[in-house]
């Protein structure tokens, strides 16, 4: 897996913490509903799910970083690399479905898709 291919990777990693820990801690916020299109009244109803979201994205985040690390420090290069593609390809046909079941959303899918697909991009065409 060649050097850019791993930045946009680690890259994809650092976002689906932070965007992770935000739909975990900040899901109800008001100075966040253009971002989640959760209202006010709607939190109870939809916690349950802005909470295991946030979990699936920390969790394809720390696959992507012990991905990382297995390809540059471990000896199993091969293995290393199939996750990181694995949580990356999943990424880019999340935001796929993200922007194909919520229109308004096209921002978040692209912000969701574009990195991780990158890092696919320059992983299958500049080895």
């Amino acid at each position: 897996m060649n050097l850019l291919s791993q930045i946009f990777a680690g890259a994809t990693a650092l976002a689906l913490i932070a965007v992770g820990l935000l739909e975990i801690a900040s899901h109800g916020d008001r100075r966040f509903y253009r971002i989640f299109l959760i209202k006010p009244e709607d939190v109870p109803a939809v916690r349950m799910w802005a909470m295991n979201i946030g979990a699936y994205n920390i969790a394809f985040a720390l696959g992507i970083v012990a991905g990382l690390w297995m390809l540059n420090f471990s000896g199993d290069a091969a293995s290393g690399s199939a996750i990181v593609i694995f949580c990356c390809t999943a990424h880019v046909l999340l935001g796929i479905w993200l922007w194909i079941t919520e229109k308004r959303l096209l921002t978040s899918a692209v912000g969701q898709a574009l990195v991780p697909g990158l890092a696919v991009v320059f992983y299958l065409f500049f080895r």
